[in-house]
């Protein structure tokens, strides 16, 4: 080859672009397609290394590129390379995967050394995955992966932080903002019957971790697994999808100390219009009993104010080192009788022993929450889904009845004796309900580097929860006054502790064009939980409330309550391994496989098999498509997966007994023992078959990137409860497998990198998702199930039905047909005749409309100018319908002494007859709302004096929502089986403006 030939095939080889992407990793091997300079006669060649910040280790498949000009190399595996340039001055950008790139001047030199320093931004190219990571080339699954700085501004949630980051995750609060509301999730749409629906979250390696007992500022990543060739090997409790939290590790060298602190305040965004005292009295629905009340303004708390604060330090030896954190938090909600009270730490410890040939690392967290609930005041809900129905009932009260009466002994005007009718200030404040939790999660791993290429890990962790739940109820209260006691109390003690041990063999070598990780390992898993209660009524006096339980007359008259419960002993174990290989960085396959047995299952049916696989192909390294220089890196993907679900009560297979009726024997009372339950030894996994293809890319020198996939899952043997005969069955209903349900969708996600310079950075980036559910089978004496009661008063019944062969989420009502010259309503019949509504019959229903949107979307906006930072986030739902609830139960003014929305007497003033279970109340509910609005500082430097770091910012969030729904809020829980329905005990809707500082030094 001659000296100019030589230099137009080295000028040839394709170019990488940046950091993001690895389609230079061999590019060197590859045959070269001729490029030639414009303008250059005459040229040089220049020799390098290139290797990390201190120059110990080389980096191979760094890129090298003349600035302004096409051509290029990248580095073999010594991390040395040899560039073909113009002999006049020029700039060579140096990039790496996980390196900030680096520009150099060159002019005569002939040999340089360069050394790029670690770029903390792009450590999401190394991803967490089940029992190991990978670098992100090499994944063939469906995996999302967010940092810190992903995470949405001015929350405390970790969940609601990654709402709509995650395409196909469904994170839903049940009360809004309220400090203590539940939060529900779920992944690619329904994936069970009767069985468990959210995914299995992961902390540190624990499987069944609380993600919301995690400060934001603790987390390294969160690592979705979408699909099920990811998710398969984690076997029986990933039906849902995976969700692993990585929290962060000690660093090396001297103690850093980071400082968060947060305030917030609220402030109602949008509440029910309902009448005024005036409007109540001008149309006649009442007597007027001489107050003005807005009852919604008086159980709703002005600007409550909120605030939380955390610290951080992080430092050590290079063989000893510890990150700690402590956090304080404490939460009032917009609604009168909500507040939260939470402290907890975190120690996480990394040591090195025998030249680093053995690591011990340790997590530990612990939080201790005392949560204050509204609601109503019934002790046997669940604290964690109170029903607000305070909300409801004060949509309703007549607003001419005063709260407060100076002639009680509360002080409140307690109600008493009406359906839906009492004040709902003095329900809460003559009644305490409260919880306390403790959560405490924590694992030690031993970690033995047996070559260079191969390790073993052995971890132990435990998860116990507690919680003491606490109700009492004042004499002076109005169930109390109803019932005639003297108050009412009630205490519980709950605990839950989870125990595991897990082993693991990982191996990972290079050699040449061949990449393999692999993984192998055994898990054991337990889960014990036991707890008691005592209740008692007619307390002497009111003061001790629920801390003298025994001075009620109740115990003494035998009819106080005293019991307790132990759940079965539990036990999961599994045998597990997966293997991924690459050549070339051009193809990639993956298998995983796990085998796992549950003691819910009766012998015979305890274990199952759950295999993925998955494959990928790099388009971009292919001859054919190396030649486009606006390419970066293609890759096309497809995997398969079975997954399980045992998340139902241990007693389904196994015959248990437990305490029956009451019968009089021998001149007394005894108590009898029987069978518990239907028992059904033949039950088994819901098993869960998925199929994803997908496609990853990046172009324009790195600046657009994003991804795109498309899955298709069944979900077979859907356990569920059907009716049998008694005889001879015990009891009525049984266990069993007994349908299949199909799910489909795409997902998408597109990354821009608009401007990226010194003073300024501005990208931009948009999720998209759409996910349809349908039941395939199911059998049984019941072949369809109706779901989701509407309440009284009348008798609408139920407003969904899951039936062979229709789609989730659409409502099973009568359809509208309009309404007669008097106000009465007309509905179609099943022959689509018109008929009154009073000659409406259960088959006249049809399925109608969507709760389920056909399309979700958030689009992000961040921005930086020299020291300020901002951002926008927007979210979206599109195609779906929402069932109007307190439109449907105070829209229509056919009745007195109750107050009603300002409709009844405006778009609703013809109507006369009783409400309609009809689609009459279902409204187009897509909306675009600002979910969040951040605006940040960081001081220079040489102002802070002895700080590393100080920021300043502010956020707003729910700011906005553009729609035409007329309810409160269209974002509805579309989780689950019965989506789309606005309830009637909604949480107020708020704003939130946060504002806050960080520190480090």
């Amino acid at each position: 080859m001659t000296k100019h030939s030589k230099w137009i095939a080295l000028c040839s080889i394709p170019i990488l672009g940046c950091a993001m992407s690895s389609k230079s990793l061999y590019a060197a091997t590859y045959p070269a397609t001729t490029i030639n300079y414009e303008s250059v006669r005459q040229q040089s060649t220049v020799r390098g290394k290139v290797s990390n910040a201190d120059g110990t280790m080389p980096l191979i498949g760094a890129s090298i590129k003349i600035k302004g000009m096409q051509g290029g190399t990248s580095t073999n595996q010594k991390g040395q390379f040899e560039l073909a340039v113009p002999q006049s001055q020029i700039t060579l950008i140096i990039s790496s995967l996980g390196y900030i790139t680096k520009e150099i001047t060159v002019t005569d030199q002939q040999s340089i050394n360069i050394q790029l320093q670690e770029d903390a931004n792009n450590l999401e190219e190394v991803v967490v995955v089940g029992y190991g990571s990978l670098d992100k080339r090499e994944l063939t699954s469906a995996v999302s992966n967010l940092k810190q700085r992903d995470l949405v501004a001015g929350t405390v949630s970790p969940l609601l932080a990654i709402q709509g980051k995650v395409p196909g995750l469904n994170i839903s609060s049940n009360n809004g903002s309220d400090p203590n509301a539940n939060v529900s999730i779920q992944l690619r749409g329904v994936n069970s019957v009767k069985a468990s629906q959210g995914p299995l979250v992961v902390i540190d390696g624990v499987p069944g971790g609380d993600i919301n007992s995690v400060a934001k500022e603790d987390i390294e990543s969160i690592n979705v697994l979408r699909d099920a060739s990811a998710a398969a090997i984690y076997g029986t409790r990933a039906s849902g999808g995976v969700i692993l939290i990585t929290t962060k590790k000690p660093q090396v060298g001297k103690a850093t100390v980071n400082f968060t602190s947060e305030y917030f305040i609220e402030s109602v965004r949008k509440r029910p219009d309902v009448l005024s005292a005036e409007e109540y009295l001008a149309h006649g629905l009442g007597e007027d009993n001489g107050a003005r009340t807005d009852w919604y303004d008086v159980i709703t708390n002005k600007k409550p104010f909120s605030h939380r604060q955390v610290i951080n330090v992080s430092g050590g030896s290079e063989n000893a080192n510890v990150y700690t954190t402590f956090f304080k938090r404490d939460a009032k909600g917009i609604s009168i009788g909500s507040q939260r009270g939470e402290i907890g730490g975190r120690v996480n410890t990394n040591f090195k022993f025998f030249d680093g040939r053995a690591e011990l690392s340790t997590t530990t967290s612990y939080n201790q929450v005392d949560a204050d609930y509204p609601g109503n005041s019934a002790p046997e809900d669940d604290y964690r889904n109170d029903n607000n129905s305070l909300y409801n009932i004060a949509i309703g009260l007549d607003p001419t009845i005063s709260p407060y009466d100076p002639s009680d002994p509360s002080g409140y005007n307690v109600l008493t004796g009406g359906y839906n009718t009492w004040n709902p200030l003095a329900e809460v404040m003559l009644r305490k309900k409260q919880n306390q939790y403790r959560y405490l999660l924590a694992n030690a791993t031993l970690k033995v580097n047996i070559t260079q290429d191969l390790y073993t890990t052995a971890m132990v962790g435990i998860k116990s929860n507690t919680e003491h739940p606490s109700f009492f109820r004042s004499a002076q209260h109005r169930v109390s006054r109803e019932q005639n006691v003297d108050g009412y109390a009630k205490q519980e003690y709950k605990r839950w502790q989870d125990r595991i041990i897990e082993w693991t063999l990982n191996y990972s070598k290079r050699f040449e064009n061949h990449q393999i990780s692999a993984v192998a390992g055994y898990s054991y898993q337990d889960f014990n939980g036991q707890g008691f209660r005592a209740e008692n009524s007619n307390f002497p006096v009111d003061g001790l409330a629920e801390h003298d339980m025994g001075s009620g007359t109740w115990l003494a008259d035998g009819r106080a309550g005293l019991g307790s419960w132990k759940n079965p002993w539990v036990k999961l174990a599994a045998f597990f391994g997966r293997v991924n290989y690459s050549f070339k960085d051009r193809y990639i396959i993956t298998a995983n496989l796990r085998h796992e047995g549950s003691s819910k299952f009766a012998p015979g049916n305890r274990w199952g098999t759950f295999p993925g696989g998955s494959a990928g192909w790099r388009l971009s390294e292919e001859p054919f498509l190396r030649n486009l220089s606006f390419i970066d890196d293609i890759k096309i993907r497809g995997g398969y997966g079975e997954t399980g679900n045992e998340g139902f009560g241990a007693e389904v297979s196994t015959r248990m007994y437990s305490a029956d009726t009451w019968w009089p024997f021998a001149g007394a009372w005894n108590r009898t023992f029987g069978v518990k339950h239907n028992q059904n030894p033949n039950i088994r996994w819901e098993i869960k078959k998925e199929y994803n293809v997908g496609m990853d890319f990046t172009i324009l020198n790195n600046k657009l990137s994003g991804r795109f996939d498309y899955y298709k899952r069944v979900i077979d043997n859907l356990i569920y409860e059907i009716s049998v005969s008694q005889p001879p069955a015990i009891h009525d209903k049984t266990t069993m497998n007994v349908g299949s349900m199909e799910n489909q969708g795409f997902e998408f996600e597109l990354n821009y990198n608009v401007v990226n310079k010194n003073d300024w950075t501005y990208t931009t980036s948009i999720v998209a998702s759409h996910n349809k559910s349908n039941l395939r089978t199911l059998w049984g004496s019941q072949t369809f199930m109706d779901d989701k009661d509407f309440p009284a008063p009348g008798s609408p019944g139920t407003a969904v039905r899951l039936y062979p062969g229709e789609a989730i989420g659409q409502f099973y009502i009568w359809q509208f047909a309009g309404f007669t010259d008097d106000g009465q309503w007309l509905l179609y019949n099943k022959n689509n005749e018109v008929i009154p509504a009073s000659d409406k019959k259960l088959e006249d229903k049809r399925f109608i409309g969507n709760g389920i949107p056909k399309l979700q979307l958030s689009w992000n906006h961040a921005i930086s100018y020299k020291n300020w930072d901002a951002s926008i986030y927007l979210r979206s739902w599109l195609g779906y319908d929402v069932f109007n609830m307190t439109k449907m139960y105070y829209g229509i003014a056919n009745v007195t002494g109750r107050n009603v929305l300002k409709a009844a007497y405006d778009e609703l003033a013809n109507v006369k007859g009783e409400k309609q279970l009809s689609d009459y109340w279902l409204e187009n509910g897509n909306f675009l709302k600002v979910d969040a609005i951040s605006l940040g500082y960081t001081f220079n430097k040489n102002w802070i004096g002895p700080f590393k770091n100080i920021r300043v910012y502010a956020t707003g969030r729910d700011l906005f929502v553009f729609t035409k729904y007329s309810g409160l809020d269209p974002e509805v829980n579309i989780n689950g089986l019965t989506p789309g329905f606005e309830n009637l005990d909604v949480y107020p809707r708020t704003r939130t403006f946060m504002f806050g500082l960080q520190a480090s030094f």
